[in-house]
């Protein structure tokens, strides 16, 4: 038996996570060569190796699990065969005994920029598709709900100009 949703928003609501999904099968598709030709075995390691890379500061595997909505022991192991590739290393974290911090070595910077000029294209033909102002809004948008549903008792209305350079943010 099919449930229609309650109002025009909680309609709006379902159709948006379908395309959610919908949108993520197809990222993971065309990122996929990307990060093959990179050298990866996984998008799970693309994905490790764009948080590390990408973050403010050098984030634990419970932070990058977190972040991405894995599982820490996914995080782990994929963390683990780049440590053993000689692609990130673990190194002491200041904040906490035990988690230890994840960070790039000069091989996974080098191998994480190769590839950048097919990045950068994909990136342009896909921004071509739809208007910079359009992109802005869905950014920010989607930055919201993220918010939203990380902490469904806070505040989030009025962020949209905010900046949140966390892994999720740039993770390919």
């Amino acid at each position: 038996m099919k449930t229609r949703p309650n109002s025009p928003t909680s309609a709006l609501v379902d159709q948006l996570v379908d395309e959610v999904i919908r949108l993520r099968g197809r990222v993971l598709s065309a990122t996929r060569e990307i990060n093959e030709k990179r050298g990866l075995r996984s998008h799970s390691q693309g994905l490790i190796m764009s948080a590390v890379v990408h973050a403010a500061e050098p984030p634990t595997v419970a932070r990058i699990a977190r972040s991405l909505g894995l599982t820490r022991q996914s995080v782990q192991r994929t963390a683990n065969e780049l440590v053993t590739d000689g692609l990130l290393q673990f190194e002491d974290n200041p904040h906490h005994k035990r988690a230890k911090q994840l960070v790039a070595t000069a091989h996974g910077l080098a191998l994480h920029a190769r590839e950048s000029e097919t990045r950068v294209q994909w990136m342009d033909q896909l921004g071509h598709a739809v208007s910079e102002s359009e992109l802005a809004q869905t950014v920010a948008t989607l930055r919201r709900i993220r918010r939203f549903l990380e902490h469904p008792g806070a505040a989030v209305a009025g962020d949209q100009h905010t900046h949140d350079p966390t892994p999720q943010d740039t993770a390919t």
